[in-house]
């Protein structure tokens, strides 16, 4: 098999693993409070009430009205105090914004008895590209994949006008019911509020100084009503093994063999008799490179740094399959750090598979003769080389997202600060240090003796030649 088919077969299977998600909670047809699941369906175990799970209902206009706002498809909206609604009520014909508080995340199905909510797609961020999320039951159903404590929903209450045409009463009340699970197999969990109507509700007082939020205002911390969620870092300890080994794994090994392979080897053109003086000096970093550069010591050295990386890497690929998967919380390779983690891993595997296709090197007989590189094993160490920057690239994306992702797994925001800001400042060392040894690895190639060229040897043989003859 040629490598580029074994690199198609590595994107079709990771094309199939990515498009495995978390299934739909329950059927197109089951509308309303008292159609929510109530037994196990689709590996997912009985319903069970969690008092957890909390609703709270706020203005979404500031007046009070029914018009829409241009920062409702923002799931981080910064929601003012003063737009709150303290009682449990609302006012007909309004529109308004429903918090579902959710500490265990996971994937949730919320019902209202009246109204209809606003389509702002699965992940609640105003695109459809995922799924719509309120495209069943007339706008009484959304179905959301929102990975926050605090999921937020636009819903618009009926009039009194629409309320008297179906119950014949102009004084009602609405139902909200969620069901959700965290994880493939995780048991339902269900929690229902009623609120009731009235029509002088005031709305915001106009002018008061947390009325209206700044322009471009967001809740980025997610932190609205967070009396119900533990500010206390929980990290699951898989989550946390996930995180570190996957860090180890991208952050330290790849690198160091990164370093090997290009800083520990000969350059091309350079003899390697011009760093034997290398042994009889003091700095560390010279006598290391001449210990890599003896006996092709770089190599095994390559080898064995990306070898443990990426056996790292999938053991903590596995780690964090199991949390999810026996209901930890989330959903299998939905999000975008779960992406960038699945194709940094292809790119990954995809390194020791092309090696073992790479054609073979000019041997020292041949390159002493002159004789350079071919060119399918020329254009192998390009593609070998564009794969690993891209894994490393992506590797960084994912690891970055993946602090951020921590948070919705429990992760305190000053843990998740520090975590970030320690691999910030690792890569920043890293870059640094790359840096440096790439200005000293051009300085040896300008500065240390250089092997003949082929065009060399030849005018020595030729001038041998000429000497010799009678």
């Amino acid at each position: 098999m040629t490598p580029s088919r074994v690199l198609a077969a590595i994107a079709l299977v990771s094309a199939l693993a990515v498009a495995e998600a978390h299934p739909d909670l329950y059927g197109s047809v089951h509308c309303g409070a008292d159609q929510h699941p109530t037994s196990q369906r689709r590996g997912h175990g009985a319903t069970s009430p969690d008092a957890s799970i909390g609703f709270t209902l706020a203005w979404a206009a500031p007046d009070g009205g029914d018009a829409a706002q241009s920062n409702e498809n923002d799931p981080d909206r910064a929601i003012p105090e003063a737009w709150e609604i303290a009682t449990a009520e609302y006012k007909p014909g309004a529109r308004h914004t429903l918090t579902v508080v959710n500490p265990n995340v996971g994937e949730m199905m919320v019902t209202c008895s009246h109204g209809r909510f606003e389509e702002f797609g699965r992940r609640l961020d105003g695109s459809v590209r995922y799924g719509r999320g309120a495209a069943r039951c007339d706008g009484k159903r959304y179905d959301a994949t929102s990975k926050k404590p605090n999921t937020r929903f636009v819903w618009n209450a009926p009039s009194d006008e629409a309320e008297a045409a179906v119950t014949n009463v102009t004084q009602t009340h609405v139902v909200f019911k969620v069901t959700t699970a965290s994880g493939r197999d995780g048991a339902f969990r269900n929690n229902q509020a009623t609120f009731a109507a009235n029509a002088g509700l005031p709305p915001p007082a106009p002018g008061a100084p947390s009325a209206t939020p700044a322009p471009g205002a967001r809740d980025e911390a997610n932190a609205a009503h967070e009396s119900l969620v533990s500010k206390k870092s929980t990290l699951p300890a898989g989550v946390a093994a996930h995180g570190w080994f996957m860090t180890l794994a991208w952050g330290v090994l790849v690198p160091l063999g990164v370093w090997s392979a290009r800083y520990g080897k000969t350059p091309p053109g350079v003899t390697a008799a011009a760093f034997s003086h290398a042994d009889a000096e003091s700095v560390a970093i010279l006598r290391a490179r001449a210990w890599l550069r003896a006996e092709g010591r770089w190599f095994e050295t390559h080898r064995a740094c990306t070898s443990l990386g990426l056996g790292l890497a999938f053991l903590g690929l596995m780690i964090q399959y199991a949390e999810v998967e026996h209901g930890g919380g989330g959903e299998h390779f939905v999000s975008a750090h779960s992406a960038l983690g699945a194709a940094t891993l292809v790119l990954g595997v995809a390194q020791p598979l092309g090696a073992y296709f790479r054609p073979d090197a000019p041997s020292p007989a041949a390159r002493a003769a002159g004789v350079g590189t071919t060119r399918a094993r020329s254009a192998w160490e390009t593609a070998h080389r564009l794969a690993g920057a891209a894994a490393f690239v992506c590797s960084a994306f994912a690891i970055v997202s993946g602090v951020e992702r921590a948070k919705v797994w429990g992760a305190s925001d000053e843990s998740a600060r520090r975590a970030y800001d320690a691999y910030v400042g690792w890569m920043v060392t890293v870059f640094v240090a790359t840096a440096v040894l790439e200005i000293g690895r051009a300085r040896e190639r300008r500065d240390a003796p250089r092997s003949a060229t082929h065009e060399e040897i030849k005018e020595v043989e030729l001038a041998d030649a000429y000497e010799t003859t009678p």
